[in-house]
């Protein structure tokens, strides 16, 4: 049987609806989010002739494509009429209902790839077309005729994106999935193209549920029956010539039913029949962008209005945004639903957070445009492959409730304060088992200790966040803008503030030498960049794709991912004055002074350094303000008493 386990988020980049089926070592996808391999810059000239729009006069259209798995997809197939519809074929799809329903909704199996009843379950939207197991079989439609009054019924098709299963393409299966991928032609066919493909449907359908003497009273006349079964013989043949050559059980099922629904095509239609026929050059792939939306990326060299009018035809009310590449790596960006409620300032604000290229240098290199048109950072184009332009698209316009962000928050304060009390930790236990440290020499060596800790557990957290190891969203990159370098005097005086990360009672700085002085410093960057990485990096940038931001030269405002990392900064720094490992650069003589100053410093080190991250796109400027604050409060407390 096969096997079913859903796809979570990961915290950071959520990858749409769960539901990734493996059967018999194939692991296979059916998110919301789906894209064919990358193949952004390949040269036109290279691809079949179907694929720039250019047939021969009297030649159908190839509508239908396999596309191979990669490492994150499995191979499906697809019509180009039917965009919303996926098709994945493995011999060994053999669903239980408990395994089937773990697809998700909008599910159709065909013909013995759900093991259970024939079901019609329009609330899920989850259908299997199936006459073999728990019904009568003798009474049952057979999986083609099925797909066959669900279309005629009026089965919601070009609502959502639909996943398709078969296991072994005989002729019944290979009929259900031509009815289902020509839902729209087959509805409006005139009666001398219906007349073509229904006695096929019939006597196929009746053949299969009931074999070969049954099938003569299926109801078509004598004069119609014979030619309809020879069609039906030539049809199968290229299978039989597979299985006579032993060569059927490791046939690949993909380019055999691309094929097969191409001859399926030439019995029924005739090349008028697509003078209206709309396609682009490539279609990279297509996600939900909430509700029934869908946003399109694309290449064509036709200009972005005449593409709008061929993707309307495929898409109809469904297209809600089209990424356009008529250069490798220049998208043009458009809203085609021009009454929806689609901002594209939400997209363009999520592609330059995701897109490498958006480094600040200069500010104006970012996508952007007005709300009904835009494209990617000019003159460079954009660093992201056609998949991530469409994962981005869907990160902007998920839904994300209340409840979901302030789990984002949960992780993001959890985590950051679970790097915090590592730190504790590995203090206390040195106080422990080594004692009072008696020198400057020995305090160093112990908060370079947690410091190391700290840091190497920060590094690896936000490696494990860091989808496809998208690092420079937590801050991981050159310093851009200059405005910036306004908050750093706040800043350095809120790390004043924060007390100096080593024991007075070592004594003055004069009598350390230069080998603890060096130490001390080294100790205090390590410190510096540690916190940096745990709270401007970790904390703020798993909050980045669910609140707004600055941006460089942008407006000013204090965002939620600052005010997050700052709370924890205030609370870290209170908690280690309480357990004394802070000390005030001066006397206040009240304990709660002392406290009430230290979370101020705490929170005004925090809200301007979580500025500076978001201005300058790096942690790198918070880490070096934060060690020459603390390195000016040891020299105060150690040098002037």
């Amino acid at each position: 049987m096969a096997k079913t386990q859903g796809e979570e988020s990961d915290g950071r980049f959520l990858r749409g609806r769960a539901g990734r089926t493996t059967s018999k070592g194939t692991s296979q996808s059916a998110g919301v989010v789906r894209f064919r391999a990358d193949f952004a810059g390949s040269d036109p000239a290279e691809r079949p002739a179907w694929e720039s729009g250019e047939f021969r006069i009297d030649a159908l259209p190839q509508r239908y494509d396999f596309h191979p798995g990669d490492d994150e997809q499995v191979g499906y197939l697809r019509c180009r009429e039917a965009p919303g519809l996926r098709v994945y074929l493995d011999r060994g799809y053999a669903f239980n209902e408990a395994e089937a329903r773990r697809l998700g909704e909008r599910v159709v199996l065909l013909d013995g790839a759900g093991q259970f009843a024939p079901t019609l379950d329009s609330k899920q939207q989850f259908y299997n077309l199936d006459h073999h197991q728990d019904c009568l079989r003798a009474f049952t439609l057979a999986t083609c005729e099925q797909a066959l009054v669900l279309v005629v019924k009026g089965l919601a098709l070009d609502m959502g994106d639909w996943s398709i299963y078969a296991n072994e393409p005989d002729l019944d299966t290979l009929f259900a999935l031509w009815v289902l991928l020509n839902y729209r032609r087959l509805l409006t066919l005139p009666v001398s193209r219906r007349d073509r493909i229904v006695p096929l449907l019939r006597l196929e359908g009746a053949i299969d549920a009931n074999g070969f003497d049954v099938a003569e009273y299926c109801g078509l006349p004598q004069e119609l029956l014979s030619p309809t079964r020879a069609k039906l013989d030539r049809l199968q043949r290229r299978e039989l010539e597979l299985k006579q050559a032993g060569e059927w059980a490791e046939a690949e099922l993909g380019p055999f039913v691309v094929e097969m629904l191409g001859e399926i095509d030439k019995l029924v239609y005739e090349r008028a029949d697509f003078d209206d026929f709309a396609s682009v050059e490539e279609e990279y792939g297509h996600v939900e962008i909430g509700g029934d939306r869908a946003a399109v990326i694309c290449r064509d060299a036709a200009g972005i209005f005449e593409v709008e009018k061929r993707l309307k035809r495929l898409w109809g009310g469904r297209l809600g945004i089209i990424a356009l590449e008529k250069e490798p790596g220049h998208y043009t960006l458009r809203r085609a639903a021009s009454l929806a409620d689609i901002d594209l300032g939400v997209a363009y604000d999520t592609l330059n957070l995701l897109d490498p290229v958006v480094d600040g240098r200069p500010p104006a290199k970012r996508w952007g445009g007005s709300d009904e048109i835009g494209g990617s950072p000019r003159p460079s184009g954009t660093g992201l492959k056609p998949r991530e332009i469409g994962t981005a698209l869907w990160q902007a316009y998920r839904q994300r409730g209340k409840v979901a962000k302030l789990k984002q928050v949960g992780l993001a304060l959890l985590l950051s304060g679970g790097i915090a009390a590592v730190a504790g930790l590995v203090t206390i236990l040195w106080q422990l088992f080594g004692g009072p440290a008696q020198s400057a020499g020995e305090v160093g060596r112990r908060l370079a200790t947690a410091a190391v800790a700290v840091l190497v557990l920060a590094l690896l957290l936000t490696l494990q966040f860091a989808h496809r190891r998208q690092v420079w969203l937590f801050g991981w990159r050159r310093p851009a803008g200059k405005d910036w370098w306004l908050l750093v005097p706040p800043a350095l005086a809120g790390a004043f503030l924060c007390g100096a990360w080593i024991d007075p009672a070592v004594g003055p700085i004069s009598d350390w030498g230069s080998g603890p002085r060096a130490l001390v410093a080294v100790v205090l960057g390590l410190w510096a960049v540690a916190a940096e990485l745990s709270w401007r990096g970790l904390s703020h940038g798993l909050l980045l794709l669910d609140f707004p931001v600055q941006r460089v030269a942008g407006r000013w405002f204090v965002s939620v991912p600052t005010l997050v990392s700052s709370a924890v900064c205030a609370v870290v720094a209170a908690a280690a004055l309480g357990a004394g490992m802070l000390r005030l650069p001066f006397s206040t003589g009240s304990a709660w002074t002392a406290m009430a100053l230290v979370i101020v410093g705490g929170l005004l080190s925090g809200l301007t350094l979580g500025m500076i991250r978001e201005r300058s796109l790096s942690l790198w400027p918070g880490a070096v303000v934060q060690w020459f604050g603390w390195l000016a409060a040891v020299v105060v407390i150690c040098g002037w008493r």
